[in-house]
């Protein structure tokens, strides 16, 4: 009996972990990364995606897994100081943080894998859109493809090549952080993105804030 119950435990905290990409990034997307895009240059925190996360400032560790009160990222928004130009935090978000950390401050979601792959082939809308300065494209491959992602301005002119590479069946995401191919900032306005793969192809729009 008490295997079982274990057993219950164990699955019901792996459906209780916490995303990084669909709970964390989108809290740094919404407060944080206007003033955060390219920390490590001056030694502070990159909050644009999971790597720059995870890596430690001139100030100490952003991230310790297992130990959110020794982790300046979490010391930083619980205090207060961080975002500096945005509302402060609000307590769920703060908690939030503070559980992922603890549960291993892991990119990908500890849960029971839904191993059902996508009917179809499917682009999906940039979450945020509009947004300033990262979105995330999120895309599904029923079968393995050749992918391209090309981000277009309105005059048709290619912005970035942001995806070419041959990838597995599955449901997917890419995130674009405004620059261009030489990694420079692009002016504010409405872009095209297209997906490529196999016979698929799809364009959507988004708007770039600033």
């Amino acid at each position: 009996m008490k295997m079982y119950i274990l057993a219950i435990v164990f699955i019901s905290n792996l459906f209780a972990q916490v995303d990084y990409n669909t709970q964390i990034q989108t809290i740094f997307n919404a407060n944080c990364t206007s003033c955060h895009m390219y920390g490590n240059a001056s030694g502070g925190l990159t909050l644009t995606s999971y790597s720059g996360v995870m890596t430690n400032s001139n100030s100490g560790a952003s991230v310790v897994p297992g130990d959110h009160a020794n982790s300046l990222l979490w010391q930083k928004v619980n205090s207060g100081d961080m975002p500096q130009n945005n509302p402060d935090l609000n307590s769920d978000e703060v908690d939030l943080i503070a559980q992922w950390i603890d549960e291993g401050a892991l990119e990908v979601q500890l849960s029971i894998i839904d191993e059902t792959l996508p009917i179809t082939y499917n682009l999906q809308n940039a979450y945020p859109n509009p947004f300033n300065p990262v979105t995330t494209l999120r895309y599904d491959l029923p079968e393995d493809a050749l992918v391209n992602i090309t981000i277009y301005d309105m005059m048709g002119r290619i912005v970035s090549n942001l995806v070419s590479s041959q990838q597995n069946a599955g449901y997917n995401s890419i995130q674009w952080d405004a620059t261009n191919n030489t990694g420079q900032p692009v002016s504010a306005g409405l872009y095209l993105y297209t997906i490529q793969a196999g016979k698929f192809r799809q364009t959507k729009k988004m708007v770039l804030l600033k």
